[in-house]
């Protein structure tokens, strides 16, 4: 009797195996596939630079956004950094200009945002505008994004025109100063040219003292190379 019990037993087991294992295998293949999912995520993160992104200051990621909507062939130009009214950007291609607002972010973008994006197209007379951010967007901003038909650009949709553009290298390139001047070039004077243009501030226009006007030029990539005075 033990042994018929212990065949019953088996069968019993191998019977519940074979309805099983469809299901068995389907869970082991979602989990492969969650798993592939996460490692492909990364890798992009690796490849495209993203991570460089996400170190970035809010002026570094424009500047970096400058940069990228040229080389997608958009002729860019940058807002005063303060007092933008909602555009970062202007940009223009094949006849259309668009408002470019900077978001680089560890949190979720909301409305005010799309907000603002959308109040700078009158403003800079464009015709759309755009919103980018190295994170994403809550729903109560896609929403609205999507009644005012503003552009919304995520973390995926930029790493995927990082991507279009060369990736990881090119965000060091996009940030990298200016080269200097070749040697044969000639270089004006500048005193000279100190003399006969006192500095002002490119924000307020208040004339700025020349030891304000020489600290800003010696520290040129903090300020984006502008003159700035006491209160900016």
């Amino acid at each position: 009797m033990d042994g018929i019990g212990n065949q019953d037993y088996v069968e019993a087991i191998l019977t519940a195996l074979r309805i099983a294992w469809p299901a068995l295998l389907l869970g082991a293949i979602v989990a492969l596939l969650v798993v592939a999912a996460g490692l492909w995520k990364q890798w992009r993160i690796t490849k495209s630079g993203m991570r460089q992104i996400d170190r970035m200051t809010g002026l570094e990621f424009e500047r970096y956004l400058e940069w990228l909507f040229r080389r997608l062939g958009y002729k860019v130009q940058r807002t005063r950094y303060q007092g933008d009214y909602g555009a970062d950007l202007v940009a223009s291609k094949d006849g259309v200009k668009t408002a470019i607002q900077a978001k680089r972010s560890k949190r979720r973008i909301g409305i005010k945002a799309v907000q603002q994006a959308f109040a700078s197209t009158g403003v800079y007379e464009c015709e759309q505008s755009i919103v980018v951010t190295n994170a994403f967007f809550t729903q109560a901003a896609t929403r609205l994004a999507k009644a005012d038909k503003v552009e919304l650009w995520d973390r995926n949709r930029l790493m995927e025109a990082m991507a279009s553009v060369g990736g990881k290298g090119t965000v060091a390139e996009a940030l990298a100063p200016p080269e200097p001047r070749s040697v044969e070039a000639p270089v004006p004077d500048e005193r000279s040219a100190r003399t006969a243009a006192p500095a002002v501030c490119a924000i307020c226009g208040q004339p700025v003292s020349e030891r304000v006007r020489d600290y800003c030029e010696a520290n040129a990539r903090r300020f984006d190379g502008r003159i700035l005075c006491y209160g900016h």
